[in-house]
């Protein structure tokens, strides 16, 4: 969420791209499978395959290939995000996300730029995190700005993926995220909406803020934390993103 209360720094480790490529892969040979689902985690190869989708809609893997791509983790250093009820607060989830998107990125040939890719506050503890985050993202020309979050409400039982939008590219941005996402994740279809976001209308580029899912839900918190979901949720963003570009 976009805001939300600060807490103590917590500390994660991070990886390379190249490094998340091989473990996606050991993954798929493996056969390690989410924790509710059974399937393996996605390989390299599995990013060429189109989702199963009733929409006549094109697909093609190369379309990402030499487009520059914002990856906006949510949050980050003494600002944790949502904390929610499970084992890890939301800059973390994204955050992990994010790496995994920016290896299956690359491996399609686009140029990735993250405005965070540790712990930190983008642009230094004394920046306005949103300033710095659109900072980053207009000065790169970018194709794309996707920024990547977790949800809460009061309501306990409520579960599911929202994605926001501002301008209309950013709609049409949104609206393969949202399909790209609840496809993958088979999560409750909450809708593509638009928002004043400060990230959204302040962007020079079209842009997307995805909510994957509510830490206020026990279930979904843990799912959300765990880690072969994380990369499913980085999947779904990426099938978003070729079919934006396969269709514009």
């Amino acid at each position: 969420m976009a805001h939300m209360r600060p807490r103590e720094k917590t500390i994660t480790l991070q990886s390379n791209a190249l490094v998340t490529l091989l473990l996606l892969l050991l993954s798929f040979i493996l056969g390690i499978g989410g924790p509710e689902s059974g399937a393996g985690l996605p390989g390299p190869g599995d990013y060429d395959k189109a989702p199963a989708s009733g929409d006549n809609l094109r697909w093609d893997p190369n379309s990402l290939r030499g487009k520059i791509i914002v990856i906006d983790p949510g949050h980050g250093g003494a600002n944790p995000g949502t904390r929610g009820v499970g084992p890890q607060p939301e800059k973390d989830n994204v955050l992990t996300v994010g790496w995994d998107l920016k290896s299956m990125l690359e491996y399609a040939g686009a140029k990735v730029i993250m405005t965070r890719d540790g712990d930190y506050s983008p642009g230094g503890p004394q920046a306005d995190q949103l300033e710095a985050r659109v900072r980053i993202a207009n000065s790169t020309g970018a194709h794309a700005f996707v920024s990547i979050h977790n949800d809460w409400n009061k309501n306990s039982a409520l579960t599911g993926t929202t994605t926001y939008f501002f301008s209309p590219d950013g709609h049409r941005l949104g609206s393969s995220l949202q399909r790209g996402v609840t496809g993958e994740l088979r999560t409750k279809d909450l809708g593509v909406r638009w928002a004043n976001y400060y990230v959204l209308k302040n962007t020079a580029m079209p842009a997307a803020l995805v909510e994957l899912g509510f830490l206020s839900n026990k279930q979904e918190a843990r799912l959300l934390s765990t880690r072969s979901y994380q990369t499913k949720a980085a999947t779904g963003i990426y099938h978003g993103l070729v079919e934006y570009f396969s269709n514009i």
